[in-house]
């Protein structure tokens, strides 16, 4: 392998992705359930910005190393592109509710961003991409469920938004799990390959 890279960061990555799929769904719980307040958001907020700057590493990592350690421009732009926007999402939630501002100002591109991830679940499933291909696809439309959920969550009062802060949750938890498992499954499987290798 040449370039920057010293391993695969896409196992990296979608531990981040899992993590914030948890934090993300633990901080709609407290919200569906009215418990919300300046301190939970800041503390959420501090979470979310730091997943969002790690992820960012990744980002770097995935468009400027030979990561792979082989040709994967079409993964490189399918993960790429999607932790480019996850970084960005996070980092700029993050910050957000450490100031105490809501959430409407970043829901409006959190919408647009979510038909990218849409886009990138139908290449998994055209084109047959990652080991477990369906998982990846869960986890592609988890997300952009997620992304796109937040523009009505954003404007959404009363019962409508605890019902909305409960549906999150639900999709924020199948996104965690998605993105747990295929990052854990690929944490062995890529040890196991360059094991055998030697």
């Amino acid at each position: 392998m040449t370039g920057l890279s010293s391993h695969n960061p896409l196992v990296f990555i979608l531990g981040l992705v899992a993590a914030a799929g948890v934090a993300g769904a633990t901080y709609l719980f407290y919200v569906a359930q009215d418990r919300e307040t300046p301190e939970l958001r800041r503390q959420f907020g501090l979470i979310f910005l730091a997943i969002g700057l790690f992820s960012l590493g990744g980002f770097v990592q995935l468009l400027w190393s030979d990561w792979a350690g082989f040709p994967a421009g079409h993964y490189t732009e399918l993960f790429g592109v999607t932790t480019g926007l996850f970084s960005f999402m996070l980092i700029m939630a993050g910050i957000l509710l450490l100031m105490g501002f809501g959430l409407r100002t970043l829901a409006w591109p959190a919408a647009l961003f979510g038909l990218f991830l849409f886009q990138g679940a139908r290449a998994v499933l055209d084109f047959q991409l990652t080991r477990n291909p369906t998982m990846t696809f869960v986890l592609w439309i988890a997300a952009g469920l997620a992304s796109v959920g937040m523009l009505p969550y954003a404007y959404a009062k009363g019962p409508g938004r605890r019902n909305l802060a409960y549906l999150g949750m639900a999709v924020l938890v199948v996104m965690a799990l998605a993105a747990f498992l295929t990052g854990v499954n690929g944490f062995y499987g890529h040890i196991a390959e360059i094991a055998q290798k030697k």
